[in-house]
C-alpha cells in the first residue's frame, strides 16, 4: 500500500513540473534585477546593452573553460532558440556573458559561441566591467582554484587557437563556480522571468513569445 502512495505521490509531482506556461499568464518585473551596461562584444567592439532595446534577450554568466555547465547550457540554449520561429528568432537575443575577460579574449569567445550558434552573442570587458554586470543581475561566482590550472588538463568545448605548441602547452586557466540562472529581459530592458536548463523548452518559448508580442 505505502508503495503504491508514494508510486501516485510521484506522478503526481512529474505531472506538475509539466505543466506548461499558460501564455496569458503576466509576467512580473523583476525590481533591482538588471540594468544598463557596457560591455566589449565578441567583435571588440564597445556596446550598451541598451542597443538590444526592442528584442527579448536571454542573458547566461559563464567561461570558456567551463567543463561542464556551460556547454550544457548553450546546448540548452541551442534548443530553445531552434524552437522559436525565423521570426521569432530575429527578435530574440541569446547573451553569453564570460566571467573570465581576462582568458577569454573577444576572438576566443566569439569561437567559443559560435560552436553553439553563430547568432548567440559573447560580451567580455574589463574585469570591473564584468563584475559590475554580475552585481546588476545579483549573480555570482568565485575562482575555485589559486593557481592556474594548465588548459591541456581541461575538458573544453573549444580551445583556445596558438600560434605554436609551445604556447598551448604553457596555456593555464583558472576554474570557477558561478550562477546558472537565464534571465528572461523584455524589449524595454526590464527582466522579468528567471528561467533554468531544467526550464521546459516549451515554456520557455512561451514566455518569449509573450514577450515579443507585448
Amino acid at each position: 500500500m505505502l508503495n503504491k502512495i508514494i508510486t501516485l505521490a510521484f506522478i503526481t509531482l512529474l505531472l506538475g513540473s509539466n505543466t506548461l506556461f499558460a501564455e496569458d499568464t503576466e509576467l512580473p518585473i523583476l525590481s533591482g534585477v538588471g540594468g544598463n551596461f557596457s560591455a566589449i562584444n565578441a567583435d571588440g567592439q564597445t556596446i550598451e546593452f541598451s542597443n538590444f532595446a526592442g528584442n527579448i534577450v536571454v542573458i547566461a554568466f559563464g567561461y570558456t573553460n567551463c567543463a561542464d555547465i556551460c556547454p550544457f547550457t548553450l546546448g540548452y540554449l541551442k534548443r530553445l532558440y531552434a524552437a522559436l520561429s525565423l521570426e521569432e528568432q530575429t527578435k530574440t537575443k541569446i547573451v553569453f556573458v564570460t566571467i573570465d575577460p581576462e582568458y577569454d579574449t573577444p576572438g576566443h569567445l566569439k569561437a567559443f559561441i559560435g560552436h553553439f550558434n553563430k547568432n548567440f552573442i559573447g560580451l567580455s570587458g574589463t574585469q570591473e566591467q564584468v563584475d559590475y554586470i554580475v552585481s546588476l543581475f545579483q549573480a555570482e561566482y568565485n575562482k575555485l582554484s589559486v593557481l592556474n590550472i594548465p588548459t591541456q588538463n581541461i575538458r573544453r568545448v573549444n580551445p583556445k587557437l596558438f600560434a605554436n605548441s609551445e604556447e598551448e602547452k604553457q596555456d593555464s586557466a583558472s576554474l570557477y563556480s558561478h550562477s546558472v540562472t537565464l534571465y528572461l529581459i523584455d524589449k524595454e530592458g526590464f527582466t522579468r522571468s528567471l528561467e533554468y536548463t531544467g526550464t521546459p523548452i516549451d515554456e520557455f518559448t512561451a514566455k518569449i513569445r509573450q514577450l515579443i508580442n507585448e
